[in-house]
């Protein structure tokens, strides 16, 4: 039992980091260190659910959420074939297009949103393509360099069992490339969520930043900061999932060598 208690303890003990901030927040308020009027006490941030309503907040994350599954989807379906296109047909003429990936990916998506509003119209086709632009670049790079690392003498051995192409990209690169696809998978949709927010603010009639940019236009403070902190806890939750997704479907990579005996027999 005891055990058991400690190993909650220790488990929860960034839980109380995130506890001791909202205390704080609800505290600091009231001893005059800072205007309520700016910063108000978490309580009356948090009433503002009631305001709004459960119906009109799941609206707003749906919303958003759906934007950010489409665009990350669809730079998915771009980076990936791409990465591994690149790393293990054309090592060459990945070299050769770095620099210009390179240049394009330091192109932050807001310089480019007046031109995607202009191609794509005002709404959701602007705001799929921001979040399509800011997910293919860490899904691609990351995709080349994982497949770049996958041991050759992996590949050579299942060859040599006879394995054949469609055998050895499922069994070995894909599972080397796995952790690396991961890690961009982590940083792609970080960003897209960021730059959904800013997005939503710029050309959109719904969703979280829509939220925040009304809520801002009519100087309700306390909404702002609530719509900020779903945003916060939205994203939390998120990295959680795409960690525990991480921690069950790498254990790939560690039965490759068992796979290869197998093939072998």
């Amino acid at each position: 039992m005891k055990s058991a208690l400690l190993s909650i303890h220790h488990n929860c003990k960034s839980f109380y980091i995130i506890l001791g901030f909202f205390l704080f927040w609800q505290v600091i308020p009231f001893t005059g260190l800072v205007d309520p009027h700016f910063v108000p006490p978490l309580s009356k941030v948090l009433a503002e659910s009631i305001q709004l309503g459960f119906a009109n907040i799941a609206i707003d994350i749906s919303i958003s959420l759906g934007r950010v599954i489409i665009g990350f989807i669809m730079a998915a379906a771009v980076a990936l074939p791409l990465g591994f296109i690149l790393a293990g047909a054309f090592p060459k003429l990945a070299r050769l297009l770095n620099p210009l990936m390179v240049f394009l990916s330091q192109v932050p998506p807001f310089i480019l949103f007046p031109v995607f509003v202009i191609i794509f119209g005002v709404g959701n086709g602007g705001i799929y393509t921001v979040i399509f632009w800011s997910a293919i670049w860490p899904l691609l790079f990351n995709t080349i360099a994982g497949t770049q690392l996958v041991d050759p003498l992996l590949i050579k051995s299942a060859r040599s069992m006879g394995a054949g192409q469609l055998t050895i990209f499922f069994k070995v690169i894909v599972p080397g490339a796995l952790a690396s696809i991961m890690i961009g998978t982590r940083t792609a949709i970080t960003i897209c969520f960021m730059m959904l927010i800013g997005a939503e603010t710029m050309g959109a009639n719904s969703g979280l930043g829509w939220l925040i940019h009304q809520s801002q236009r009519m100087a309700m403070i306390p909404r702002i900061y609530f719509a900020v902190l779903l945003v916060a806890v939205i994203g939390l939750l998120i990295n959680y999932l795409i960690e525990w997704l991480e921690r069950n479907i790498i254990v790939w990579q560690e039965d490759t060598a068992e796979e290869l005996i197998e093939w072998s027999n």
